[in-house]
């Protein structure tokens, strides 16, 4: 009798996987729609450039509609582009291009030794494994729920993470949403965006 060989399954594309998550888990939601007339045209260096200079332009905008008085102020942490307030001392966008990291790098001493609190886990708004550094402006107080895969919510998270990690060259940005006019560190939500070779997508997480 011949050998009966299973099919092998092909691995759900990640825009697929995010469409699917925005339409049946609690606490996520596609903002999509809201980049759409600033998506490049083109897929070229500059495309993509004047495209992140107008990520930077609506969070700049977002989170100025919600804080009254802030100081925004652009700079690098020596792996992506950061969006930092500094009259609250907090970050409001995190982007650029997703780096290969070589296995068993990232500064697990350091990474314990970064203050914590209780109820959060320390988040990285880009990851080690996708390029990006330990601690400073990287970190915030993420819901363990949406860093870990122990809800559906974090199994997506995870999923775009692994997805920038093995696919280097990749323009992501995460911004971090704060409740109005309170100078405290912890988002309430943050936004996950990619260009994604099928097509952009964001997705809106809820900090809990």
């Amino acid at each position: 009798m011949p050998s009966m060989k299973r099919k092998r399954r092909l691995p759900t594309p990640i825009t697929q996987r995010i469409d699917e998550a925005v339409n049946s888990v609690p606490g996520v939601r596609s903002s999509t729609a809201t980049y759409a007339p600033h998506l490049p045209v083109e897929a070229s260096v500059q495309a993509a450039a004047k495209f992140a200079e107008d990520v930077v332009d609506l969070a700049s905008g977002f989170y100025r509609q919600t804080v009254s008085e802030s100081q925004l102020y652009e700079f690098t942490d020596g792996a992506f582009d950061v969006l930092f307030d500094l009259a609250a001392e907090r970050t409001v966008l995190v982007h650029g291009i997703s780096k290969q990291t070589a296995p068993n790098t990232r500064d697990n001493s350091y990474h314990r030794g970064y203050p914590s609190r209780s109820g959060f886990d320390k988040g990285h708004a880009m990851s080690h494994a996708q390029g990006g550094l330990e601690g400073g402006p990287n970190y915030f107080r993420q819901s363990p729920g949406t860093n870990r895969r122990i809800a559906p919510a974090g199994h997506l998270w995870r999923d775009i993470e692994t997805y920038l990690a093995k696919h280097p060259g990749t323009y992501a940005f995460v911004r971090l949403i704060y409740p109005a006019d309170i100078t405290i560190d912890v988002p309430t939500a943050m936004e996950y965006g990619a260009l994604f070779p099928e097509g952009f997508r964001s997705v809106m997480f809820d900090n809990a």
